[in-house]
């Protein structure tokens, strides 16, 4: 041991003979720094990250749902198309159907074209609809007035067929009452 060590050991009672000042710690602690409140930079960086979370997490969402609708736009109108075309060459080929009964005694066409244009106006306001808001509904609406239109050819075709088997039957009934 030093001498210091020793002395401080030897007359350590000659130390604790006084008491420090009842304010003295008080006046320590007034002449320390006073720690800073970090609390408010938590707060703000926990605002921060929450929004940042809540953006992107709704980015991402609105990314996939535009996605899903474009997938779904591009599935109905795959899907569509091919009935669609399906449709529309039954469609034409009941058309040819008609006109080759065109006898020129009075225009075939005149009394189902309106009924077929009418068809045809409420197709494209479909269209349209889809266009803009891609749904099964709408498809089911399309395909409702495809249908719709192979029905009023097919009247129009049973109609013609009557009219061509109708000397066909008075000749028939012509020779059953001659025997």
């Amino acid at each position: 041991m030093d001498k210091l060590d020793k002395y401080i050991k030897d007359h350590r009672s000659e130390f604790d003979d006084q008491e420090p000042a009842i304010d003295l710690w008080s006046r320590i602690e007034a002449d320390l720094p006073s720690p800073k409140d970090f609390t408010w930079i938590w707060k703000v960086a926990a605002v921060i990250f929450f929004c940042t979370s809540l953006y992107l997490s709704l980015d991402k969402f609105s990314q996939s749902s535009e996605e899903n609708l474009v997938a779904q736009k591009e599935t109905i109108s795959d899907d569509f198309g091919d009935v669609e075309s399906y449709y529309f060459q039954i469609i034409s080929e009941k058309r040819d159907l008609i006109y080759e009964y065109d006898t020129g005694e009075a225009p075939i066409q005149v009394d189902f074209e309106q009924d077929l244009q009418k068809l045809d106006a409420m197709y494209q306001v479909l269209k349209e609809e889809l266009k803009a808001n891609p749904s099964k509904k709408v498809v089911d609406a399309l395909i409702l007035n495809l249908l719709v239109r192979i029905d009023v050819l097919n009247e129009k075709i049973e109609e013609l067929e009557g009219d061509d088997d109708a000397p066909n039957r008075d000749e028939a009934n012509k020779e059953e009452v001659e025997i």
